[in-house]
C-alpha cells in the first residue's frame, strides 16, 4: 500500500475509534491524532534499517509490545498508546491486503496473508477514493 492509504485508513478508522472513546483535552486528542499517526507509519521503518522490510515490524509482536506500554503507561497516557497501536495496526493490516502480505505470527508461523490490493494499482487507488467520499460525507 502507498503511504497515503495508510494515512486514510488510519484516519477513517482512527476516527470511528476517537468518536467512540474521546479524550477530553484537547491536549489528549492532540496527542491522540499525533500517536496515530506515528503509528501508521512507524511499520515502514524497516525500510530504513537493515532488515526485512515486512518481516518482524509487519508481524503481531510490535502490537503486543505496545499495548503492553499501553497498560503500564495507561494513566499517564490513556489514550496515546492505545492510538500508536491502532495506528500501526492498521498498517500492518491494510498491508495483509496486497499480494506480498504479511507473515503476523513471524517467525513462529510463516503463513502469510494476502490480498489482491497491487501497491499503486487502480484497485488501491478506488478504495482510496472511497475513504475519502465516506470521510467527507460522514463528516469526520
Amino acid at each position: 500500500m502507498l503511504g497515503s492509504t495508510h494515512l486514510l485508513f488510519s484516519l477513517l478508522l482512527g476516527s470511528f475509534w476517537f468518536n467512540f472513546s474521546a479524550p477530553e483535552s484537547l491536549l489528549a486528542k492532540i496527542a491522540f491524532a499525533a500517536f496515530l499517526l506515528i503509528g501508521t507509519f512507524l511499520p515502514d521503518i524497516d525500510i530504513k534499517l537493515p532488515v526485512k522490510h515486512r518481516g518482524i515490524f509487519h508481524t503481531i509482536w510490535p502490537i503486543v509490545l505496545i499495548l503492553v506500554l499501553n497498560a503500564i503507561f495507561s494513566d499517564y497516557l490513556p489514550f496515546s498508546i492505545a492510538a500508536l497501536a491502532l495506528g500501526y495496526g492498521i498498517h500492518v493490516a491494510t498491508d495483509a491486503m496486497t499480494p506480498y502480505g504479511i507473515a503476523p505470527l513471524w517467525p513462529f508461523h510463516k503463513q502469510r496473508i494476502k490480498g489482491p490490493v497491487r501497491t499503486g494499482s487502480l484497485l488501491e487507488l478506488g478504495i482510496a477514493s472511497a475513504i475519502i467520499v465516506v470521510i467527507l460525507i460522514g463528516g469526520i
